[in-house]
């Protein structure tokens, strides 16, 4: 069958999306303004509550006042103090000035004549009663906070608290006077100022260790969207989704033999990119500009419909070799990826166990709930789950327990210092003891002499590749490769060391 008649590349529309930059200052401009908002609301609902308790407590003072001090005076003698009653009430006053700051006092009676008052030359006089007098007359104490020198029983700087208390005659239903207290409001307004400053203090300081504990993620994700707003990354991905759907998009693979008997077992595929101009490129070059960004999950896809074409064309020529595709992050994360692989796995008509997925551990450290459930799904089709690049993501025993894992691949960085490092020959005879009984067979990557070879066969291991056998090869090559001996495909004597790919 013709690779042009059954490959689909992915419908791309689902998977685009923009984003801008400037992230990074957008987010703090945004979120100080939050934070200002947050402080000046939290400043004034506290602040109308403190003023509320305090004009509250500023009024019982004056109705207590009121009631103890002036009101026996007044009720015996409702028209006309003498000296001595008059020296009382001035002694009362003095007393409340020292307590609570009282500024002045002035009774009242209905028809705006003034019994009393603490500037003894307005007494006697008949002046315009102000607001809050004239309203205490119908029976309820009034408050309000004014300008001081609108008082008419004296002058005062700065806004005063005015408390008018009704004096009422023994079986009397209406007041026969009124006596108004003045209180400074500057306290009131000092306690205020206080304590919204201490809120606005503490808001601030929140607001900075969020942004301290946060900054490295801002940072980041700045980076990540600058990245994106690059206009040369913008101009690969358009070229590589062009790439996809004209199908410069080509697979190397390299076989994994067994240690057993030295026969394949699996290829591994590895993604390369014809581009028309700047020739076969590595996915080094492409790669991380493309993993960032919306394409990686159509790119997985596309790739594994290549890989199970490519893996039907040796099947048919009676070589029962599978073929293991890696997933990238992003991939891991996808819950829909086992859907759409089971739809690859009908159309294309391989078996389930022909397909391996790898997924190394940074990938599933990135969401580990997310990725097992993930992985569990592809473990429900049948398909090969390996764990890539083994032993450099630091991965908890725990985690791995829980993984549907059927292969353990040992990082090369472990295998090319096992002859030479006895750190490194440990922790390859660990982690071979603890996939064997896990269940999970161990391939070890980048093999490159026969003596490595003979040391991993000694501890265990499964299987290996590395150019100690072939390196990365095109379809042709490889279904050329397999008509030869395993040990006929080496390299070479002194092969040179392999990159990562």
């Amino acid at each position: 069958m013709s690779p042009h008649a059954t490959r689909r590349v992915p419908d791309l529309h689902g998977w685009r999306f923009r984003l801008r930059p400037g992230f990074l200052l957008s987010f703090s401009l945004v979120g100080l303004l939050a934070i200002g908002g947050l402080a000046f609301a939290v400043s004034r609902i506290m602040g109308g509550d403190i003023r509320n308790e305090q004009l509250t407590s500023a009024t019982g003072s004056a109705e207590l006042l009121a009631a103890s001090s002036f009101a026996p005076e007044l009720i015996n003698h409702p028209t006309r103090l003498d000296v001595s009653q008059l020296g009382g009430l001035d002694q009362a006053g003095l007393a409340a000035r020292r307590i609570n700051g009282l500024q002045a006092v002035a009774v009242w009676n209905p028809r705006g004549r003034i019994l009393y008052s603490t500037s003894h030359q307005l007494i006697g006089s008949t002046v315009l009663a102000p607001p809050e007098v004239r309203a205490a007359f119908s029976g309820q104490t009034s408050t309000i906070v004014h300008d001081g020198t609108l008082s008419p029983v004296g002058r005062f700087a700065g806004q005063q608290i005015a408390v008018a208390v009704p004096i009422y005659q023994p079986g009397r239903a209406h007041p026969f006077a009124v006596a108004e207290i003045l209180l400074p409001y500057a306290p009131v307004a000092q306690s205020i100022s206080r304590i919204t400053s201490r809120i606005n203090y503490i808001l601030i300081g929140a607001a900075l260790l969020f942004y301290a504990a946060l900054l490295p993620r801002l940072l980041r994700a700045s980076r990540a969207l600058r990245s994106q707003s690059d206009p040369r990354r913008q101009a690969m991905l358009r070229e590589f989704e062009l790439a996809m759907k004209r199908d410069e998009l080509e697979l190397h693979y390299q076989p994994t033999i067994s240690l057993g008997d030295g026969q394949l077992v699996t290829v591994e595929a590895l993604l390369r990119w014809r581009h028309p101009k700047r020739g076969l490129l590595a996915p080094s070059e492409f790669l991380p500009t493309v993993a960032g960004g919306t394409l990686i999950g159509p790119l997985a896809l596309h790739v594994v419909e290549l890989a199970l074409h490519d893996c039907g064309q040796w099947r048919d020529r009676g070589v029962d070799a599978g073929v293991n595709v890696n997933l990238a992050v992003a991939n891991a994360l996808d819950a829909a990826l086992p859907e759409r692989i089971g739809q690859l796995l009908a159309t294309g008509g391989i078996p389930a166990n022909a397909l391996g997925l790898e997924i190394t551990e940074s990938a599933i450290a990135a969401d580990p709930e997310k990725a097992t459930a993930m992985l569990d799904g592809l473990d429900r089709l049948g398909v090969r789950i390996a764990i890539d690049n083994f032993g450099t993501g630091y991965s908890s025993l725990a985690g791995l327990r829980d993984l549907p894992v059927t292969e353990l691949k040992v990082d090369r960085t472990f295998v090319a210092g096992l002859l030479a490092q006895p750190r490194d020959a440990a922790i390859v005879r660990s982690v071979i003891g603890l996939a064997h009984q896990l269940g999970a067979k161990v391939i070890a990557e980048g093999v490159e002499d026969e003596a490595t070879i003979e040391e991993l066969a000694s501890m265990g291991c499964d299987m290996a590749q590395g150019y100690y056998f072939t390196r990365p090869m095109p379809l042709g090559e490889l279904v050329a490769w397999f008509e030869s001996p395993v040990i006929d495909g080496r390299a070479g004597e002194n092969p040179e060391p392999a990159p990562a790919v």
